[in-house]
């Protein structure tokens, strides 16, 4: 199965985020109820290491984390896959994502090694964008690219796994815990 950890939206932050997506006429816009800040991609792994995983979730302990959006960016490359809005990367983020990331390691699973780059899928892009699509991506980022969200506490950690369609993807939540709030 393909499964990934996943710091879940505060509802504020989804409301804010789908107002933004409403202004993007190019790719394919990610569901509300699918926005997320991943922690940790896990890749296809097997039922038994998610099993895992999941038990070892119920061991982290962290604090909740101020949650900021703080801009626009587009990644995938000189033809990019995906625009998102970027999360500022405060400590108590990261520390979160460290943490979860050996967390999994522990329970077994072989994460590629790669810089945490925070943010929130706005779009995903399935080919290279036409002279059209490229224009409209490139007024999005003007007039928006200095987006920044209010602030707003991120208080839960979710193991997802997720299942590939035609129409996009689905989000099937399998185990969560809910991080110290102060």
């Amino acid at each position: 199965m393909r499964a990934f950890v996943a710091l879940d939206l505060p509802e504020p932050l989804i409301t804010a985020v789908a107002r933004l997506q409403a202004g993007l006429d190019v790719g394919r816009r990610v569901p509300e109820e699918n926005l997320h800040l991943t922690l940790a991609f896990l890749g296809e792994v097997s039922e038994p290491l998610v099993n895992d995983v999941a038990e070892a979730m119920m061991s982290l302990s962290a604090p909740a984390v101020d949650l900021t959006l703080t801009g626009l960016d587009v990644m995938g490359g000189a033809e990019p896959s995906l625009v998102c809005a970027t999360a500022e990367a405060v400590p108590a983020l990261v520390t979160l994502q460290e943490k979860v990331m050996r967390m999994v390691r522990v329970a077994g699973v072989d994460l590629e090694r790669r810089r945490f780059r925070p943010h929130v899928t706005l779009a995903r892009f399935s080919r290279a964008l036409n002279t059209k699509d490229d224009k409209a991506l490139r007024d999005f980022l003007k007039l928006n690219g200095r987006y920044r969200s209010e602030t707003h506490l991120a208080t839960r950690v979710t193991l997802y796994e997720s299942h590939l369609t035609k129409e996009g993807s689905i989000y099937d939540p399998l185990s969560d815990i809910y991080l110290r709030q102060p």
